[in-house]
């Protein structure tokens, strides 16, 4: 029996997304949505782990608190600007955006990614995902439902 690769090719088209946030209760209903709407999701609990995940994995799109212990996500934005340059980053935060332009500058870019500032927005997240992506959304019809944060 032959297979046709069709579940393997359709498993590939899925866009992969990685979120990386030190909040596990934000993460998981990050990814929990996400997951939700047809996209391949990992997490990462600090830029560390985001790291290595970067290195060693497929991602379509990086999903990025900047606010984390140990390597931020100013560190992350650094090696995705360096070395990951077409990697779309929808940067997440609840510092103050002018904070956040200040640090900008010392990035080999110093241009900011679309940021959301927390409480994430899913119907806006999801629209940003989409733009950031081309278009390539999974699921049209899935309800953007309000993320929850209870687990």
């Amino acid at each position: 029996m032959q297979m046709d690769g069709t579940a393997e090719d359709a498993a590939e088209s899925v866009p992969h997304l990685l979120v990386c946030d030190d909040s596990p209760v934000e993460r998981k209903s990050l990814a929990q949505l996400l997951r939700r709407r047809g996209y391949a999701v990992e997490e990462a609990g600090d830029g560390d782990a985001a790291l290595r995940q970067l290195k060693a994995q497929k991602v379509d799109l990086l999903l990025l608190d900047l606010l984390m212990p140990r390597t931020d996500g100013f560190d992350v934005l650094k090696y995705v600007q360096e070395h990951r340059q077409a990697l779309p980053v929808i940067l997440l935060s609840g510092m103050p955006p002018d904070q956040i332009q200040h640090k900008m500058h010392a990035l080999p870019s110093g241009e900011l990614p679309p940021l959301l500032l927390k409480p994430i927005d899913p119907a806006q997240l999801l629209q940003v995902i989409e733009l950031q992506l081309g278009g390539d959304f999974p699921d049209p019809d899935a309800p953007a439902d309000v993320i929850d944060q209870g687990g």
